[in-house]
C-alpha cells in the first residue's frame, strides 16, 4: 500500500536512505498510539531522505484482509508504504516479537536503533535525525510535531483476550472451548476481573455470543477498547453500561478497534457489555 509511484519497494532499492521499519497490526491500541508519531516523522523527514515502511503483521485472521488493511491505512490517515505480511514471514526475518516495534536502518543497510512497544519519542527521533545528517541532510529544522497523541494511564487494567489462548483475570478460570452457557455473577466484581454472561461459543482468539450474551468487567483505566467483529451477514450491535447506567451503544460494522468508554482521567468503572448474537469479540485494551 502507498509504494512511491506504484512501484514496489525493496530494502536493497532503498540503500542511501534512512529507513525506518515499523511492525504494527491495526487493531494495537499500542500500535495505534504511536501512529501520530510515525506520521509526523513521514511529514518532517520524507523530503530529507527518510522512508518509513509499515508492516502489518496481524494478530488476529481477519487482519489478514487486505480490504480492512486498506481501510485501517485510509482511517488513520497514513500516507508512508505499508506492506502486509500475512504469514509472518517478515516478522520472522527481523526475529520481531513485539507490537508495536520500530528498526532504524542507516544509509548503508545497518540497523542502527531499536525500540519496542510505545514511548522513546524523543530519543527515536533524535536518532533519525542523526542519521539523516549522517546521511548528507541539512538544515532539519527543529523537531516534529505529532497531532492528536494520546498518552496511556500508567495505572490501567492489563490487556486480556477473549479466546482460551491468551485469556487473562476471568473469575471461575479461563473461558471453555466450544459453545457453553455461563451463569453472570450475581455481585460486584474485584478490580480486573471479567466475567462471561449469557451463551457463548469461544475458540482460541475469537468469543462468538449467542443468545444472552453478556460481559462484566471492573477495571481502572481513562480508556476502554475492545476489537469486535460483525456477524456474517449484516451488523451487530453491543450495548454499554457503566456503573450502573447505560452509555452507549456501538455499532459494529467492521473487523477493528472499537472505543467502549472514554472517562476524564484514569478511574474505576464497572463496564458491562450486552453483545447482540453472531458479534464476535477478541481483546480489551486499556489506556
Amino acid at each position: 500500500f502507498n509504494p512511491p509511484g506504484d512501484r514496489p519497494l525493496t530494502l536493497a532499492g532503498l540503500r542511501g536512505r534512512v529507513v525506518l521499519v515499523d511492525f504494527w497490526t491495526y487493531t494495537c491500541i499500542n500500535c495505534i498510539r504511536t501512529l501520530p508519531y510515525l506520521e509526523a516523522w513521514d511529514a518532517k523527514y520524507a523530503r530529507k531522505g527518510l522512508t518509513i515502511v509499515g508492516v502489518e503483521s496481524p494478530e488476529f485472521p481477519f487482519e489478514k484482509d487486505a480490504g480492512n488493511v486498506a481501510n485501517a491505512i485510509r482511517q488513520f490517515g497514513i500516507r508512508y508504504p505499508v506492506v502486509q505480511d500475512n504469514n509472518l514471514a517478515t516478522w520472522n526475518a527481523w526475529a520481531n516479537q513485539y507490537w508495536p516495534a520500530d528498526y532504524l536502518v542507516d544509509k548503508t543497510g545497518q540497523v542502527r536503533y531499536t525500540t519496542f512497544g510505545e514511548g522513546d519519542y524523543t530519543t527515536t527521533e533524535s536518532a533519525i535525525r542523526a542519521l539523516l545528517v549522517a546521511a548528507g541532510a541539512r538544515q532539519l529544522g527543529g523537531g516534529a510535531r505529532a497531532h492528536g497523541a494520546i498518552i496511556p494511564s500508567s495505572q490501567a487494567t492489563p490487556e486480556t483476550y477473549l479466546g482460551t489462548a491468551r485469556a487473562m483475570g476471568w473469575i471461575g478460570g479461563e473461558p471453555r472451548f466450544g459453545t457453553d452457557t455461563y451463569a453472570a455473577p450475581g455481585y460486584g466484581l474485584a478490580l480486573n476481573d471479567f466475567a462471561y454472561g449469557g451463551t457463548w461459543t469461544i475458540g482460541n482468539q475469537q468469543a462468538l455470543a449467542g443468545a444472552g450474551a453478556t460481559i462484566a468487567a471492573e477495571i481502572q483505566a481513562k480508556h476502554v477498547y475492545i476489537v469486535l467483529s460483525p456477524p456474517a451477514h449484516g451488523s451487530g450491535h453491543v450495548a454499554v453500561s457503566v456503573d450502573g447506567h447505560p452509555t452507549t451503544t456501538l455499532d459494529v460494522t467492521q473487523q477493528r478497534l472499537y472505543t467502549v468508554a472514554s472517562f476524564p482521567s484514569d478511574s474505576q468503572h464497572a463496564i458491562k457489555l450486552r453483545f447482540s448474537p453472531g458479534t464476535s469479540g477478541y481483546s480489551f485494551t486499556f489506556g
